[in-house]
């Protein structure tokens, strides 16, 4: 294990500089919070890659012409027993932020979760539920049917057919993940490798700010893991206030590393593709085609990461057992999560 910098969790005191093909990328340190962003010097050279990409790292047939858990096949009996071997303090920790029940720059109002109390007796009440969870709020899951490219699903499977409004969707549901997911999860510090409370939100995550926490921390994901990227989104919406539009996401480089490590999830506390992504206009989320499409990786976002972030820090580990189940929802094209942290 490296253990470089840590000092009961303080950050680390330094900028990093990422080296991107054709040129240098400053980190957020070296920006103004909320500043314009520029295209990075490799932009049109990633372009090119990405259509390259398409072919190169579709994992369709991998696990059989009818599969539909792609990744997900990682996870395996022995994965799930050395997962729970990481169990060594029994701390508990919920992954999910509070429902949202209030509008804010990042809650439309279609995207509240209504919770609606019933006629209250001498007995007792009940109450009723409905979200539009896929957004920028609720912690969530998707599956292959919420993202889909020239008309076809993760392992070629058409949309027509497949997905309609009656039934939703019948291939690359959620019920495929109904058993639950139990697993080892890497946490990505990138908040405390950049030495900052928090990411300005116009700021890409790169591969080379992957493997530059990989190489201090001493943990590297890996298949069949959850990848839970950190930028201290929650801790900045908790003091600037809440907003939309600007989200220091995976950076396009990181999508050959994610294919090469191949975990069963990537995760994010907030959406995973950095956005507004100046130089790639007319592309719609790049990172969220390429795992959800072509490599039959799966996503958890809008993650609360903050009480797991101060725990690691705090025990030093970045490694742990990740457990999360959907709701078996026939159709659904994901679920809303409380995923939990067992250290």
């Amino acid at each position: 294990m490296h253990r470089k910098f840590f000092s009961h969790g303080a950050p680390i005191a330094a900028l990093v500089v990422c080296s991107l093909a054709g040129g240098v990328y400053m980190g957020a340190s070296a920006q103004q919070a909320g500043s314009e962003p520029t295209p990075p010097a490799d932009t049109a050279e990633l372009r090119a890659l990405y259509e390259q990409w398409r072919d190169e790292f579709k994992t369709w047939g991998r696990w059989g012409t009818g599969d539909n858990k792609g990744a997900s096949n990682l996870i395996t009996e022995d994965k799930v027993r050395g997962a729970a071997g990481l169990v060594q303090n029994g701390i508990v920790v919920s992954l999910a932020p509070n429902v949202p029940q209030v509008a804010a720059a990042d809650v439309n109002e279609n995207g509240l979760f209504q919770r609606t109390t019933l006629r209250i007796t001498d007995g007792g009440t009940a109450d009723n539920y409905q979200v539009s969870y896929h957004g920028l709020t609720v912690a969530h899951m998707d599956t292959w049917c919420h993202f889909f490219e020239n008309g076809l699903m993760y392992n070629g499977i058409p949309v027509e057919g497949n997905l309609n409004e009656e039934e939703g969707c019948k291939q690359g549901s959620i019920m495929n993940w109904r058993d639950g997911v139990a697993t080892r999860a890497v946490l990505y510090d990138i908040a405390q490798l950049k030495g900052v409370e928090w990411l300005d939100p116009n700021e890409p995550v790169t591969r080379a700010d992957l493997e530059a926490w990989e190489e201090i921390s001493g943990v590297r994901a890996g298949p069949g893991d959850v990848v839970l990227l950190y930028i201290g989104r929650w801790k900045r919406r908790a003091e600037v206030g809440p907003w939309r539009g600007q989200v220091a996401g995976y950076y396009a480089d990181t999508i050959p590393w994610i294919h090469e490590r191949m975990p069963a999830f990537i995760g994010h506390d907030f959406n995973i593709d950095w956005n507004p992504r100046p130089g790639w206009e007319g592309m719609r989320n790049p990172v969220h085609i390429a795992v959800l499409n072509w490599m039959g990786i799966n996503i958890v976002e809008c993650l609360d990461l903050e009480q797991a972030v101060e725990t690691a820090r705090r025990l030093d580990r970045y490694e742990f057992m990740i457990t999360f189940a959907p709701l078996p929802v026939e159709g659904g094209t994901g679920s809303p999560l409380n995923p939990l942290a067992i250290f």
